[in-house]
C-alpha cells in the first residue's frame, strides 16, 4: 500500500479543502496522472499521482478541510501479469 499526503502547495499552508476526486477507487492511476482538486486560500490545484497503482481508497471527501500532511488516500501497487 503507498499513502498519498495532502502537499504543501504554498509557503505557511497549513490546510486545504478537497474539491473533488478526479480518481474513483478501483480505477488505474499512473505517476502524473491527476489524482484530487483541492482549494487553498490562494490557489486551486490539481494533484498528481506521484506513483503508478490503483486507488484503493480514499480517506477525506470532496468538502472536506484536510491538514497538510494528512493521508487523503491509498492506492495499491499494479497487479502483476502472470
Amino acid at each position: 500500500m503507498m499513502d498519498f499526503a495532502l502537499p504543501s502547495l504554498a509557503a505557511g499552508q497549513r490546510e486545504a479543502v478537497i474539491t473533488r476526486w478526479l480518481k474513483q477507487p478501483g480505477e488505474v492511476v499512473q505517476t502524473g496522472d491527476a489524482l484530487v482538486e483541492v482549494e487553498t486560500e490562494k490557489v486551486n490545484s490539481e494533484l498528481e499521482s506521484p506513483f503508478d497503482g490503483v486507488l484503493s481508497e480514499v480517506l477525506a471527501e470532496a468538502g472536506e478541510s484536510v491538514a497538510v500532511g494528512r493521508v487523503i488516500a491509498r492506492l495499491s501497487p499494479l497487479p502483476t501479469p502472470d
